[in-house]
């Protein structure tokens, strides 16, 4: 059995500050409710010391590639890359079946 992994690693402009990372959590709380298939979503600090800058990731699972493709159209993700994207000034993207956990 398999699920789909989603990881987006970034980098931000100059400025962010804790406001933003509130707004960033709301989002993230209304996705977990809104945007169906969704097994796991989390936003983070990457700690990591070869990080290259990219210092937030998302990491999120769906039962399926089905159920990503329809988070990438569900208006909470929507919104949340409208408020991001500006603001984002490098990212990576790593998309792909994994073994489930479990």
């Amino acid at each position: 059995m398999t699920m789909f992994l989603h990881v987006v690693m970034m980098e931000f402009d100059d400025g962010i500050d804790a406001g933003f990372f509130r707004t960033v959590d709301e989002y993230v709380a209304r996705m977990k409710r809104e945007c169906d298939g969704l097994l796991l979503y989390h936003f983070g600090e990457n700690v990591a010391a070869r990080s290259q800058g990219y210092t937030h990731a998302t990491s999120s699972a769906f039962v399926d590639a089905a159920a990503h493709d329809a988070y990438q159209v569900c208006p909470a993700h929507v919104a949340m890359k409208a408020f991001m994207g500006p603001r984002i000034k490098r990212v990576v993207v790593y998309d792909g079946e994994v073994p489930a956990i479990g």
